[in-house]
């Protein structure tokens, strides 16, 4: 019969068909923008390898201490011990303040003339021209004076306190954040120690706190007088300035938390249910497994705990 050698041939032609290739869906990547502050997952599935802590202020003590260098010494001067005779490390300044010397003296001498002309024009052996002159001259000096002056107090120095101060004197000027300006006052206390000197303390005073905060670094300049009865602290010397313990409300970070990338902290924030944002920080003092961070943070934040450098990876391409 013809009947079962059809059959067999049709099943054999249906099991020779080329069977169906399975269907490859490609994974789907985050989206990062294009500074790598933003990285975007396609659903929330991706989010839950990267657990987040919320952070929270907390009353913490901590190590306030700022870098700091030696730039200026105050000696008495040998021609006239009742001046001061002012080394800076930075010989502009010093420019700064001998014009400022010579401005005063030369207010004294021109306001002097002034009077001298007016006096002459009362009695008829002066013009109103020679009293605009005298007037001019004054004010030229009075102006020039106050730009000198600027030039020191943005370098952190008063003029005024550095003919005050007192003789084997060094000064010190660091900088401290913004945000720890608020525990820093003239007149406190503080300890140093310089490089040069490394087993050694050396106790300062804060003696002026600029007027002004720094727009690129968000930094304030404090002058610290130091003695140095025995010279060996020089202009230029590098040193730590230490503030004491600071009791107060900081918000931490695990240390694994933070990434560094060419000398600047960053931590990852957790703003969306599928969005990660990279966010800059300050940090401050670390405190076994987590890290003070000074700014860049708000309460209730998102910080990423886990799995962190593989979001340095996307954000920074590494």
């Amino acid at each position: 019969m013809k009947f079962p050698s059809i059959l067999l041939l049709t099943l054999l032609l249906v099991g020779c068909k080329e069977k169906p290739k399975p269907v490859v869906t490609s994974i789907p990547r985050p989206v990062i923008s294009a500074d790598g502050s933003r990285i975007t997952f396609s659903d929330s599935v991706m989010m839950r390898a990267f657990t987040t802590q919320p952070v929270h202020s907390a009353a913490i003590q901590t190590d306030f201490s700022a870098p700091g260098h030696v730039a200026a010494m105050v000696l008495r001067s040998g021609e006239n011990p009742s001046e001061r005779l002012v080394l800076f490390d930075d010989p502009s300044l010093s420019d700064n303040y001998t014009a400022i010397l010579q401005h005063r003296i030369n207010i004294q001498t021109e306001r002097g003339n002034l009077e001298r002309v007016k006096d002459l024009q009362a009695h008829g052996a002066a013009s109103g021209k020679e009293v605009i002159e005298a007037q001019t001259q004054l004010a030229n000096e009075e102006a020039a004076i106050i730009s000198d002056e600027a030039t020191l107090k943005l370098a952190g120095f008063d003029p005024v306190a550095l003919r005050r101060a007192a003789p084997n004197t060094i000064l010190v000027v660091c900088e401290i954040p913004e945000n720890q300006f608020g525990s820093i006052r003239k007149g406190l206390v503080c300890t140093l120690n310089f490089t040069a000197f490394p087993n050694e303390r050396f106790a300062g005073r804060i003696d002026n706190v600029n007027d002004y905060v720094d727009n690129t670094t968000r930094q304030i300049k404090l002058r610290i007088s130091v003695a140095n009865p025995d010279g060996r602290l020089k202009a230029g010397m590098f040193a730590t300035v230490e503030f004491g313990v600071t009791e107060g409300q900081f918000m931490t970070v695990l240390r694994d938390a933070v990434v560094t990338v060419q000398g600047r902290d960053y931590v990852f924030i957790k703003t969306g249910p599928e969005l990660i944002e990279r966010r800059a920080v300050q940090l401050g003092q670390q405190r076994a497994d987590r890290v003070v961070v000074q700014s860049g943070l708000r309460e209730n934040d998102q910080v990423v705990a886990a799995n962190v450098l593989q979001l340095k990876g996307l954000s920074f391409g590494y």
